[in-house]
């Protein structure tokens, strides 16, 4: 009895063997998709999530969940660009890249309607020259002011151009509405849309360099239904 006990049990650890070692392959798989680093020059935080689409969220949900640390860090748009060509940064949510290099390209992405806003006591309609804010690595919109001389300032980020509506030097700014909070008591409570149309709608794709780990998210984030992510409170 005690040699077929011996038996059964060296059987059961020569059967066990190659489940016991994917374990540690598995485990570090894992921890690799983990520590995927994510830059994007708006915040994609919890706050902005309240004011997005579903669409939005949901990827953006996804994408946390294979980020380091479980953020998407927020940087200025050249500082954003100097750490991915570095590969310092693994991906970007960006709407251009200034190079020519090929890259990994998600056929989804965050969506956004780009509109003016302007202070509450500025009507852009009375105006005969504007100065509007824009981020830079995005082409000047076509924008309805026929009456007005348009000039534009380049902007690294959206803070600078809130910053610069309140301070008076610019006259409007182009942005996405999820990304101009004015609930009461906010800091951008007096920033208000221009009341014109609209200026353009487009996509921003997740961009990376060509690696197995950032492949397999590419893939993933096409291919698969994203996690369906309640609208946070």
């Amino acid at each position: 009895m005690p040699i077929q006990r011996q038996l059964v049990t060296l059987v059961t650890v020569m059967l066990m063997s190659p489940v016991l070692l994917s374990l540690p392959l598995v485990a570090e798989a894992q921890a690799q998709q983990e520590n995927i680093r994510i830059g994007a020059h708006v915040y994609l935080d919890d706050r902005w999530a309240k004011h997005t689409s579903p669409e939005n969220r949901n990827l953006v949900t996804t994408l946390k969940a294979h980020a380091k640390s479980g953020n998407i860090e927020t940087l200025p748009n050249d500082r954003l660009y100097h750490l991915y060509q570095s590969r310092k940064l693994d991906c970007i949510l960006t709407g251009g890249w200034p190079h020519d290099d090929p890259q990994l390209r998600s056929k989804r992405g965050l969506t956004f309607e780009v509109r003016l806003f302007t202070l509450s006591d500025n009507d852009l309609t009375k105006r005969d020259e504007v100065l509007i804010g824009r981020m830079k690595q995005f082409p000047p919109p076509s924008v309805p002011l026929e009456q007005a001389m348009v000039d534009w300032l380049p902007l690294q980020n959206l803070k600078q151009g809130f910053d610069l509506l309140h301070a008076g030097r610019i006259d409007a700014l182009v942005a996405d509405s999820s990304h101009v909070q004015n609930d009461p008591g906010d800091i951008h409570q007096d920033i208000i849309p221009a009341d014109l149309p609209p200026l353009r709608r487009f996509t921003v794709p997740l961009m990376c360099h060509d690696t197995a780990d950032n492949r397999n998210l590419i893939e993933m984030l096409d291919r698969d239904p994203l996690v369906q992510s309640s609208r946070t409170q």
